[in-house]
């Protein structure tokens, strides 16, 4: 059986915190790119959409901010402590968001997805010993560590997971739309 590794969030990919665009911009706000916040449903595995939108020139008002498609965002701050989702298009955060670009080569996006939901129990249990307002920057988020198995392994605990999600999204659409 090969070996299961831990390795460090900062070691799985790019970490990048997010960045507001100035809100007294409104040039900014009200274009099609998603602006995901902790306000934002962060309960589903994939965000399909934001309550709020930026611009183009938004975007290129927070250099180096936006995250492609397939980033996975760990909300870092307060009672939202430890959302995860993952991109489904180019996405900007802000800075209560820090999101890891993976490095498809090494890990399987799905795993590190489900692995970053357990680190986030972890993170969100911490914020709950804290008097003060709980926030995990970026540094210490890289530093976190996770159990990981060989690539193939990942793929294939990845792949089980995701279609047991999406037996249980299904599930859940039938039961919304029963009459009353």
């Amino acid at each position: 059986m090969e070996e299961w590794k831990e390795i460090k969030v900062g070691d799985i990919g790019r970490v990048i915190t997010g960045k507001t665009p100035k809100t007294s911009n409104s040039t900014y706000y009200g274009g099609n790119i998603p602006f995901l916040t902790p306000s934002d449903d962060m309960s589903v595995k994939y965000v399909r959409d934001t309550k709020k939108h930026i611009t183009e020139e938004g975007r290129n008002s927070v250099k180096n901010a936006t995250l492609p498609a397939n980033a996975i965002c760990v909300s870092c701050i307060g009672s939202d402590l430890g959302k995860v989702v993952i991109t489904t298009k180019e996405t900007v955060t802000n800075q209560q968001i820090n999101s890891i670009i993976v490095d498809e080569t090494k890990f399987d996006v799905d795993y590190i997805y489900y692995a970053m939901i357990e680190l986030g129990k972890v993170l969100n249990f911490h914020s709950k010993t804290s008097t003060a307002v709980p926030i995990v920057n970026k540094s210490s988020f890289s530093q976190y560590a996770i159990l990981c198995p060989p690539l193939n392994v990942q793929k294939k605990i990845g792949t089980l997971l995701s279609s047991i999600d999406r037996k249980i999204e299904a599930n859940e659409d039938i039961n919304n739309n029963l009459a009353a």
